[in-house]
C-alpha cells in the first residue's frame, strides 16, 4: 500500500516537474497591481490623465492625423471636373471625421472595452464574459468581478437580453460565425500594422521630391533605414516612446492646424459652406458611379480609428478622448479645409495638395516635421499590434510568444520582440515590393473599413447582453453608423478596377 501511494506522489511530482511554467518579465508583477479601476482611468487625478492623453498624441493619432498627407489626391485621382466638387468631398471628410472617430469611437466604443483592453479581440472576451459563446478558454481575474447572482426586476431589456444569449449560446455556427469574424478583423489589423508605415512614410518621402532629384531606388532605401530605426526604438516601450514621439507630433498638429488656418482665410473663407451636407448629395448627383468610386479616397481620412480603440489597453479612455477631442480633430480638421481653401484656387494642384499648399517659407520646417510625423504613424498600429496579440495569447488563439511589459505603471503598455521583428521585417521587404502607393491605400482602406463595421456589429450585442439600454438606441446607433461603413466598404468591392488590389 506505501508503494503504491510513494509511485502516485512520484509520478504527481514528476508530471509538475515537466508542466511549463508561466514566462513572466520584470514589470509582470508590478503591471498585475494595477486594478482595472486604475488602468481605466476611473480614480486617475488630472495630472496622470493629462500625461497619458500627452503620450497618446505620439502613439495612437499619428496615422489618422498623417491622413492630409494623401486624401485629396487619393479621392481626385483624374483631376477636379468641377469646383463645387471640392465642397463635396470636403463636407464628406468632415462629416466622416465627426460620425466615426468622434462619436462613434470616441464616446462610444471606447467604453465597451474588456478591463481597460481595446480591439476585436477584446470585444469576443467581453461578450464571452456574460455569455457562454466562446471556443477557446476564457478566464481572467476580473471574471470574480461578474455575477449571476444579483437582483435584477423583469424588465422588457431583460428579457430580450435573456432570448439573446439563449440564441447565442445554443446555436454553434452563431458561436463560429462570431469567433470567425473576430479572427478574421484582428488579422485585417495585423495587416494595417504592416501598410500604415508603407502608405505613411512613402507618402511623406515623396515630399522631398518636390524640391530633391532622387530615384526610385534611393526613396526605398531611404525608407527601409527609417523602418529599421522605427521598429528598433519599440523595446524601450510605450512609455518612453510616447513621450518622445507626442512632441513631434503635437508640433505636427500645430503647423497643419496654422496652415489650414491660413490658407482658409488667405483664399477662400467660403467653403465653410461644406458644414450644409446639401453639397454632398450635390456631388452624388453631378459624379453618379464615379462620386461613389472616389469614397475609396475620403475614407481615408479616418484611417487608423481602429488604432484609437486598438491602443486603448496602453492608455485609458479619458486620456485617448481628450487627445483626440482637444488635439488631433481641430488640427486635421482646419487642415482639410485650408486645403480645399487653396485648390478652390489652384484646382490644377490636387495631385501634390499638401506640399503645395504650405506657404513657402514655412516649406522645410513643415515638410521636416511632416516626414517625422509620418513615421511615428506607423506606431499606432504597432502598438495596437502587440495588444491585440497579447489578448490573443491570453485567449489560446495565438502561439506562445514573450509578452514584455514595459511599465509598471500602465498595465496594458507590453512590448513582444517576435511580433516587432515580424513586422519590421514585412514593413522593408514591402517597401522594395510593392511601388504603388494607390493599391496599398486600396487594400488598408478595405481592411479598415471591415474592421469597422465588425467592431459595430459586436457593439450592438455588447448593448444588448450586457448594456441592456433600450432598444431605439441600439438601432439609431446600428443604422447611422452601419450604413455608412457599408457605404464606404461597398464601392471597393464592386468596382472592377480595384478586384486586385486587396492584399
Amino acid at each position: 500500500m506505501s508503494t503504491e501511494v510513494e509511485t502516485e506522489s512520484v509520478q504527481v511530482s514528476r508530471n509538475q516537474s515537466n508542466r511549463r511554467l508561466p514566462r513572466h518579465d520584470s514589470f509582470f508583477h508590478d503591471a498585475e497591481k494595477v486594478t482595472y479601476a486604475e488602468h481605466h482611468g476611473v480614480n486617475d487625478d488630472w495630472a496622470r490623465t493629462l500625461s497619458l492623453a500627452f503620450q497618446s498624441i505620439g502613439v495612437v493619432y499619428g496615422d489618422i492625423g498623417t491622413s492630409p498627407l494623401y486624401v485629396y489626391a487619393s479621392t481626385f485621382t483624374d483631376g477636379i471636373k468641377h469646383n463645387d466638387d471640392i465642397l463635396g468631398v470636403l463636407s464628406l471628410i468632415i462629416y466622416s471625421l465627426i460620425l466615426l472617430p468622434l462619436l462613434k469611437y470616441c464616446f462610444i466604443v471606447l467604453l465597451a472595452n474588456d478591463n481597460g483592453d481595446g480591439g476585436t479581440f477584446a470585444l469576443y472576451s467581453l461578450i464571452s464574459r456574460y455569455t457562454k459563446i466562446s471556443l477557446v478558454p476564457n478566464q481572467q481575474a476580473e471574471d470574480a468581478l461578474v455575477s449571476n447572482c444579483h437582483l435584477e426586476g423583469l424588465t422588457p431589456k431583460l428579457k430580450r437580453a435573456h432570448w439573446l444569449k439563449q440564441k447565442l449560446e445554443n446555436g454553434i455556427v452563431t458561436k463560429i460565425l462570431l469567433f470567425t469574424c473576430t479572427i478574421f478583423a484582428t488579422s485585417m489589423v495585423m495587416g494595417d500594422g504592416v501598410l500604415t508605415p508603407l502608405i505613411s512614410v512613402i507618402s511623406a518621402v515623396d515630399g522631398l521630391m518636390e524640391k530633391v532629384t532622387l530615384t526610385t531606388n534611393q526613396i526605398d532605401w531611404i525608407s527601409a533605414a527609417i523602418f529599421v530605426i522605427l521598429f528598433a526604438a519599440q523595446r524601450f516601450g510605450t512609455d518612453k516612446v510616447g513621450y518622445s514621439f507626442a512632441p513631434i507630433v503635437s508640433l505636427y498638429f500645430l503647423f497643419i492646424g496654422g496652415i489650414g488656418l491660413y490658407n482658409l482665410i488667405h483664399y477662400d473663407i467660403g467653403v465653410l459652406r461644406a458644414f450644409n451636407p446639401k453639397y454632398i448629395v450635390d456631388y452624388f448627383s453631378r459624379n453618379g458611379k464615379q462620386g461613389w468610386i472616389s469614397l475609396g479616397g475620403v475614407l481615408l481620412c479616418y484611417t487608423g480609428t481602429e488604432a484609437m480603440f486598438a491602443d486603448l489597453g496602453h492608455f485609458s479612455v479619458r486620456a485617448v478622448q481628450i487627445g483626440f477631442s482637444c488635439a488631433l480633430f481641430p488640427a486635421v480638421s482646419l487642415a482639410y479645409i485650408g486645403q480645399a481653401a487653396y485648390l478652390r484656387k489652384h484646382p490644377e494642384d490636387v495631385g501634390s495638395i499638401y506640399y503645395k499648399s504650405i506657404p513657402s517659407p514655412l516649406f522645410w520646417p513643415t515638410f521636416v516635421v511632416s516626414v517625422g510625423a509620418a513615421i511615428i504613424a506607423s506606431q499606432a498600429m504597432i502598438s495596437g499590434a502587440f495588444a491585440i496579440i497579447s489578448q490573443s495569447q491570453t485567449l489560446g488563439c495565438f502561439p506562445r510568444v514573450k509578452v514584455l511589459h514595459t511599465s509598471k505603471k500602465y498595465e496594458g503598455q507590453v512590448y513582444i520582440p517576435e511580433v516587432n521583428f515580424a513586422l519590421g521585417l514585412l514593413c522593408v521587404l514591402l517597401t522594395f515590393a510593392y511601388k504603388d502607393t494607390t493599391k496599398i491605400g486600396n487594400a488598408y482602406g478595405i481592411a479598415v473599413t471591415f474592421v469597422m463595421f465588425v467592431t459595430t456589429i459586436f457593439v450592438v450585442l455588447v448593448m444588448l447582453l450586457i448594456w441592456k439600454i433600450s432598444i431605439f438606441w441600439i438601432i439609431l446607433f446600428f443604422t447611422i453608423f452601419g450604413t455608412v461603413e457599408l457605404i464606404f466598404l461597398l464601392p471597393r468591392y464592386t468596382n472592377s478596377k480595384m478586384e486586385a488590389t486587396f492584399l
